[in-house]
């Protein structure tokens, strides 16, 4: 019974911090997207529909990041506030082990443990593509349009000229059309007397009435080939033609395996697949490891100390861990012999840092 009433209380407590922690930190990193995502938009003329799901794709990423840091700042924060409140001496006067203290602590470390390796091998990947193909997608429009008269208009190929506009009824006047090369020398012009400008969200249709047109000759580069009309309609597309180079991070960790195991692929391509499936399982893991570090860390903590030591000592242990993890993936990227373990860099560290400081503890 005692065991039960004390897992609800602690499991409660660092549930608590953790959700506390981790909205501050998620709020924080989420807004630095926010802006680089609101920017993009303002840019390209994008929905808000775009603005929305680009978001979205983008939380997965977040919350794999804040989390870990949330659930080590969150356990600090959890023994402190007990030895601040004298309720870990209680529980040790009233004969509790530190192995039934951190029981309820592991099984929450464990179950984030399960969330974020399931997160980070396939579900954040996939929403990292889908926010690549949306970014993506903005790009490759031009930039929003606003037909103005007596205003030249790039728009890619062309260069659109309007006298007159009657927005009203779309109806233009004096319109003229500027086509250049890949060199910037003039390759086909169009002037009409009137005619119909008609703007949608992905192209601009026009309809000229009584004009010319003039081109370029393909045999001679000297010369143009002009032909008048009285009727001539076009379409200027507003989507550009796009190529994106598929990233590491929008595969899945099955995806990245199946490459390597079918595809020829240079040996630096090799070494950062494996770099990259090692640090999303090292980010899983890391509750774990953060965890048993931690710990003998919290009940070191006397019953004058506040809080501060415990964000203090979060902020030490949490640098520590993501410096290693980035000097890991760096020699793990550089050389291919340790691609996979070099990543694993601050796990194998928090192994035998948890172990001297569990028997240091122990022994006190």
């Amino acid at each position: 019974m005692r065991i039960g009433i004390f897992t609800r209380y602690i499991a409660k407590s660092l549930l608590t911090f953790f959700l506390g922690v981790l909205g501050v930190l998620t709020f924080v990193i989420f807004m630095n997207q926010f802006i680089r995502i609101l920017d993009m938009a303002m840019t390209y003329g994008t929905s808000f529909g775009w603005i929305v799901s680009s978001l979205l794709n983008v939380l997965p990423n977040v919350f794999c990041l804040s989390a870990p840091m949330a659930f080590q700042i969150a356990i600090l924060l959890t023994l402190t506030n007990m030895s601040e409140h004298g309720e870990l001496i209680a529980l040790r006067a009233a004969g509790f082990s530190f192995k039934e203290i951190i029981k309820p602590l592991f099984f929450c470390a464990l179950g984030l443990t399960v969330i974020l390796f399931v997160m980070q091998n396939w579900l954040t990947p996939r929403s990292y593509k889908r926010l690549l193909d949306r970014r993506s997608e903005a790009r490759s429009k031009i930039t929003k349009v606003n037909l103005e008269p007596k205003t030249f208009l790039n728009l890619g190929e062309w260069d659109l000229y309007l006298e007159n506009l009657d927005k009203e009824t779309d109806t233009a006047r004096q319109i003229h059309l500027i086509k250049k090369d890949d060199d910037g020398a003039l390759s086909t012009k169009v002037n009409a007397a009137s005619g119909k400008v008609i703007l949608s969200n992905t192209a601009i249709g026009l309809r000229l009435e009584n004009g010319q047109m003039q081109r370029l000759d393909a045999k001679d580069s000297s010369s143009f080939i002009a032909a008048n009309f009285n009727e001539y309609i076009m379409s200027i597309s507003l989507l550009k033609a796009q190529y994106r180079r598929l990233r590491v991070g929008e595969m899945s960790t099955t995806k990245l395996l199946r490459r390597m195991r079918q595809m020829p692929l240079d040996q630096e391509t090799v070494n950062e697949y494996r770099s990259e499936i090692s640090m999303r399982n090292v980010l899983a893991f890391s509750p774990i490891v953060l965890l048993f570090v931690s710990c003998p860390i919290g009940f070191s903590f006397g019953k004058r100390t506040n809080k501060g030591w415990g964000m203090l000592f979060s902020v030490v242990i949490i640098f520590a861990f993501y410096l290693l993890m980035t000097l890991g993936l760096s020699l793990g990227k550089k050389y291919g012999w340790i691609s996979y373990p070099g990543p694993w860099l601050p796990i194998v560290t928090g192994i035998f840092a948890a172990r001297y400081l569990w028997k240091k503890r122990l022994n006190i």
